[in-house]
């Protein structure tokens, strides 16, 4: 089978790889589409540093954000058969140590990312990928295999918005009109989030962002935001905001525009130390810092929400790519214009 790696930094590579047979408790999927996420990209780049032995190991076969149907299943999975449409987890858990016994697979002791960081588990840029049951999720039949693998990237963001306890009455900013961002607000917005307001620097990104949920929407470079936050507000800044930015300039501003309490959600890699972070101003007002990165049993919440019609993740689908031309695709991922939101890398079509 063919599959994407980036074999070292600033090189990548179609292989070949033996088809994979599935184990008692794992299956076997066919890709259909993949997308390619800002940290795909850095991989392939050579620039994510994360430090603590989170660094990629190279050769990494990359992609997380995958869906596909079901070949074959291994002789002790009950739960999902031939033919399922699925997506997965993020991160592969033992199960057996004593975080996942606990409920808490994300801290497991032997966990892997999925076609990221570290040792990890081979990623979903490949015409086919072996995934352990209990990490497989079933896409319901009134939601496209399409949408169904824009669910990572809003399970980031709502991840974190989940933990800021985000929920009616409350008001959120979002700062950045990426797939993290715009999942995550739609996400918020079919929870019933109170006003949301959006902020970037793409009109045409603005205007998507109106269609997943935005109440309000802000120009950076046309607005000033804290004077737009103050008028929306009456002057009580926010309850919540997610900052996917990646900038440290940003943090500090959005540090003064947080209610005392509030929460400030991180779910951007800086890829760096971070030097002159205005950590106490959040001390001084109580606020909570939260980092997300993911969490278990996110995936099917997620596809819960688009399956009920409380959330549209689709219009974050701008660009499409055949796995064919998968190098281009990873070109037009690390530029930006006017209107890319999602790469998406087609391996088959359902119809």
């Amino acid at each position: 089978m063919k599959v994407l790696q980036a074999y070292k930094p600033g090189e990548l590579r179609v292989v070949d790889e033996e088809k994979p047979v599935p184990g008692p408790r794992e299956v076997l999927a066919k890709v259909y589409h993949c997308g390619i996420c800002r940290t795909d990209v850095s991989i392939v780049e050579g620039s994510l540093k994360l430090g603590l032995d989170n660094d990629p190991i190279y050769p990494v076969r990359i992609g997380h954000e995958w869906s596909g149907i079901v070949e074959q299943v291994g002789s002790e999975c009950q739960r999902i058969k031939v033919g399922d449409r699925v997506i997965s987890e993020t991160g592969i858990y033992c199960g057996e140590c004593r975080p996942c016994m606990e409920g808490a697979p994300e801290r497991c002791i032997h966990g892997r990312s999925l076609g990221t960081i570290g040792h990890c588990w081979p990623g979903g840029f490949a015409e086919y990928i072996l995934m352990p049951e209990r990490e497989t999720y079933i896409v319901p039949d009134n939601v496209s295999l399409e949408e169904a693998a824009l669910v990572e990237p809003a399970s980031i963001g709502f991840y974190g918005l989940s933990r800021a306890s985000i929920g009616p009455g409350h008001n959120l900013l979002v700062v950045g009109t990426g797939p993290i961002g715009l999942g995550g607000m739609a996400c918020a917005k079919g929870v019933g989030t109170g006003k949301i307001i959006l902020a970037g620097r793409k009109n045409k990104k603005l205007e998507i962002g109106r269609k997943m949920g935005a109440d309000i929407t802000v120009n950076l470079l046309h607005e000033d935001l804290r004077e737009v936050i103050m008028r929306e507000t009456n002057g009580y800044g926010m309850d919540v905001i997610l900052d996917t930015t990646g900038s440290v300039d940003m943090f500090n501003k959005l540090c003064y525009l947080l209610h005392p309490s509030g929460y400030l959600v991180i779910p951007a890699f800086y890829e760096r130390l971070v030097p002159n972070a205005d950590i106490d101003r959040l001390i001084v007002t109580n606020c909570t810092l939260i980092g997300s990165a993911g969490a278990p049993n996110m995936p099917g919440k997620i596809l819960d929400l688009i399956s009920y019609r409380h959330v549209s993740l689709k219009p974050m689908l701008t660009d499409r790519y055949p796995f064919s031309h998968v190098e281009e695709a990873f070109r037009m991922a690390g530029s930006n214009n006017e209107t890319r939101i999602k790469v998406m890398v087609d391996f088959c079509s359902e119809n």
